[in-house]
């Protein structure tokens, strides 16, 4: 599909899958979902800073299985250190590499970062599927 479009000249969104995923989407999984849960008004994203209307939490209906209910869970803010620049990073503001800790202060071994941490992180994949892992096989 993506050849095809090249050689017309277009760039849109198409579904490979049409004959099973309908253009609505499952709507019996999405009426399960509206079900469940809601959108939040308000959401602090690591990195990212509050973004409203983009998380979910669990339904009144639900509130006997939500955690943060039931054990009163506290808002808990974990911030990069100042030198870490992943909320760049994720708001594609500069390349992973551009970053004044990757490579250096910053590995997959000693990460600082969010981007770091995980091994699908920007930054991590970067690092581990870029120049520098084959640097490392090198050594």
């Amino acid at each position: 599909m993506i050849l095809r479009q090249l050689a017309e000249g277009r760039r849109e969104v198409e579904n490979q899958y049409g004959r099973v995923v309908p253009y609505d989407g499952n709507m019996r999984a999405l009426e399960v979902l509206s079900e469940v849960f809601e959108l939040r008004p308000h959401f602090e994203w690591r990195g990212l800073g509050f973004i409203s209307q983009s998380a979910l939490r669990l339904s009144p209906a639900y509130a006997d299985f939500d955690a943060e209910e039931r054990f009163a869970v506290p808002g808990v803010r974990v911030a990069d250190p100042k030198a870490c620049q992943c909320g760049e990073v994720l708001k594609g503001v500069i390349k992973p590499w551009e970053c004044k800790v990757f490579g250096t202060a910053c590995t997959p071994e000693r990460p600082i970062g969010t981007c770091m941490v995980s091994p699908e992180g920007a930054c991590a994949a970067y690092y581990n599927y870029g120049r520098f892992a084959r640097e490392r096989e090198v050594v």
